[in-house]
């Protein structure tokens, strides 16, 4: 059964989220990108917040952008953390960069192999590269998401097809598939159709843009609509419940 995943970036944000159902809480400062990670401070409250209820991802930022100092800022209780991969395909040696990267973090906390349906704007390794040293390093889910939140959603940079042959090899690899990308209520519907393990939101339950503050609301219709596992709800969105 597909399940949901909900970025925050506040422990109140959280409370509303757990309190909606959702089967996945993650940790997102979305002022400071596709994958901004939240301070410390924030990470721990949650953290403590969301302990024995839901399990919790953290986004740690970019490789390439000094995302590798904020590995040591994961707390107990974080059981996957998100490395972005923009910009690493100009350095031929980011594999090893990825890995030195994830050597400080605790045995808890498994390592999420993020990739950019938008890869060539985001000058990030091909989907399968990724996928292949994600593989190598152990890591316990694959990541489909967009890096540039401005230009469209997942599936104008990535066909159907192609996200299904990756989530594919994700399971194959003994991996979670987790997708996201500027999902709406209109566009998950082919997504669900693929079965992927979580289906990851933020500016869809939003009150506004992914930059305002979560609705809990909006995130309770997600929970039904991602847990109904169809799209017989689509004349019913948010905006206009019928």
């Amino acid at each position: 059964m597909t399940r949901l995943l909900v970025s925050v970036r506040s422990a109140a944000e959280a409370r509303d989220a757990l309190a909606a159902g959702v089967d996945l809480v993650d940790l997102k400062e979305p002022l400071r990108g596709a994958l901004g990670a939240v301070d410390w401070e924030v990470a721990a409250e949650v953290a403590l917040l969301a302990a024995g209820r839901t399990p919790l991802s953290m986004a740690l930022g970019e490789l390439m952008d000094g995302g590798t100092d904020t590995v040591h800022t994961v707390p107990p209780g974080v059981a996957y953390v998100k490395l972005g991969m923009a910009g690493a395909a100009i350095q031929a040696d980011w594999p090893r960069r990825w890995r030195t990267a994830l050597a400080p973090l605790p045995d808890c906390a498994a390592p999420v192999a993020v990739v950019y349906a938008d890869w060539r704007n985001a000058h990030a390794p091909r989907p399968n590269d990724v996928l292949a040293q994600g593989r190598e390093l152990g890591c316990g889910a694959l990541l489909v998401d967009t890096w540039r939140k401005s230009a469209g959603g997942l599936l104008d940079c990535i066909t159907s097809r192609e996200l299904a042959d990756l989530l594919s090899s994700a399971r194959a690899a003994g991996m979670l598939g987790v997708v996201g990308g500027s999902l709406t209520w209109d566009t998950v519907a082919p997504v669900l159709d693929l079965a992927p393990d979580y289906v990851a939101v933020r500016g869809a339950v939003c009150r506004g843009s992914r930059l305002e503050a979560l609705d809990g609301k909006l995130v309770e219709r997600w929970v039904e609509r991602v847990h109904g596992g169809s799209h017989r709800n689509e004349c019913c969105s948010p905006a206009n419940p019928g």
